[in-house]
């Protein structure tokens, strides 16, 4: 049946998933960032007894940047939160994250209902309501039970510590088969500097700015600007460079956070500044893979590499035009070697003038020189090249000298069996 047959793709996907990633994040040295405490609870709806809430506590010295979804379907939470960072002051700060609900399309009830629980938390941590900033992952639609996710945020403050990073990671996960966090540090002179991130995200992945949620912490003075600056450009190699399905989801958001570490002052345009910005960059990039690696129903990761194109726009363009093709990515999951699906997708983007001049290999295998097939083309040689479980599209356009990579996964049966019934 359809049931047993999701209970087998489940048990299939988490087969090396949540636990074995949990053990090797147990493993893996995660540098805590001075003054961040992280707190776990259930809210015991979704998902049993699992842990699907999280509460974030800042230090007053703390600088947050906030990245949402650019889908005008904006979830209740992703609006406050907006506004909350508008406005939020000075003085300690909080995020509250939820798994399993989106509060997505609730309409004025949802509002009431996430400002309540902020409100709530706020009194409870002595914060001014603008410093909580909420965060939501889940099914749209739905009423939230919000008394449930009140007490789990409540409990959750009562198990605050320095160290529950992979409990964080595990808690905001939906359909993701394991957590994904990533920890560095850097040394610039005599100063060492942590960096500590994680993020969720398996399906409704085509971020703009899926359902993605992300949160990185550095321990370092970093000005809001500067942060900003740190944080847009991170995206945009990262989280802007995926995709899985097209999907942009209501509630995709992104924080970096500096702690105002007063110790570790990092100046605007400094040496430091520019190292740190590289290892953010790095973070994001490899959570993005994570994300990528981990996507619903995906047997394969898959890279577009666009060159020498006309401007960005185009690059950026015919790069997602090819990975966001359902037919270009069956064929990845099939193996296929029909390099006419990849050909076509760039035909049909709306900034190709003309196909004359492209070529097109897969793994350095040629496929596709002047439009047509390579003279060199070797069905075996692109057979087996089709077989990898990483496979790297080079296209390239010949129009200019710019270039673009995205990220991407093949499109298999069980993604459409995982998302067919989604809430059940």
């Amino acid at each position: 049946t359809k049931r047993a047959r999701k209970q087998k793709i489940k048990k299939s996907r988490c087969k090396d998933g949540k636990k074995e990633c949990q053990k090797k994040i147990m493993a893996k040295k995660i540098h805590n960032i001075e003054g961040v405490q992280l707190g776990t609870a259930s809210s015991h709806t979704r998902y049993g007894d699992k842990e699907d809430s999280l509460l974030i506590t800042l230090p007053k010295t703390a600088k947050v940047s906030c990245k949402f979804t650019s889908n005008k379907l904006k979830a209740a939470p992703v609006q406050l939160a907006i506004n909350n960072l508008s406005s939020y002051s000075s003085g300690a700060k909080a995020f509250l994250i939820n798994a399993g609900n989106a509060n997505a399309a609730t309409g004025q009830q949802g509002m009431k209902n996430v400002k309540s629980y902020c409100k709530a938390i706020a009194s409870e941590l002595n914060l001014k309501e603008e410093n909580v900033i909420p965060f939501s992952t889940g099914v749209i639609g739905e009423a939230l039970p919000v008394n449930n996710y009140l007490s789990a945020f409540q409990e959750a403050n009562t198990k605050l510590s320095p160290k529950n990073w992979a409990k964080a990671a595990n808690a905001i996960l939906t359909t993701d088969t394991r957590p994904k966090i990533i920890s560095k540090q850097i040394t610039i002179g005599k100063q060492t500097f942590s960096i500590t991130g994680f993020a969720k995200g398996s399906g409704m992945i085509r971020p703009d700015f899926a359902t993605l949620l992300s949160f990185v912490f550095i321990d370092a003075k970093i000005n809001r600007r500067s942060l900003n600056k740190m944080h847009a450009e991170a995206l945009d190699c990262s989280f802007n460079a995926i995709t899985v399905d097209g999907d942009t989801s209501p509630n995709d958001s992104s924080a970096l956070v500096a702690n105002g570490n007063e110790a570790k002052l990092v100046e605007t345009n400094s040496k430091a500044e520019k190292k740190i910005a590289q290892c953010v960059k790095g973070i994001f990039k490899e959570l993005a893979e994570l994300l990528i690696e981990d996507a619903e129903g995906a047997t394969k990761k898959i890279k577009i590499s666009v060159s020498k194109a006309n401007n960005l726009q185009q690059a950026k363009s015919v790069a997602f035009t090819v990975a966001e093709s359902p037919l270009v990515k069956t064929a990845m999951f099939g193996s296929d070697a029909n390099w006419g699906r990849i050909l076509s997708a760039v035909g049909r983007d709306r900034t190709i003038k003309t196909i004359e001049n492209v070529q097109i290999k897969v793994n350095d295998v040629p496929l596709v020189k002047k439009g047509n097939i390579d003279p060199k083309y070797s069905e075996a040689k692109a057979s087996r090249a089709m077989k990898k479980k990483e496979i790297l599209i080079q296209i390239i356009l010949n129009t200019g000298k710019t270039e673009f990579e995205v990220l991407t996964s093949d499109l298999s049966e069980d993604y459409v069996l995982i998302n067919s019934d989604y809430r059940s």
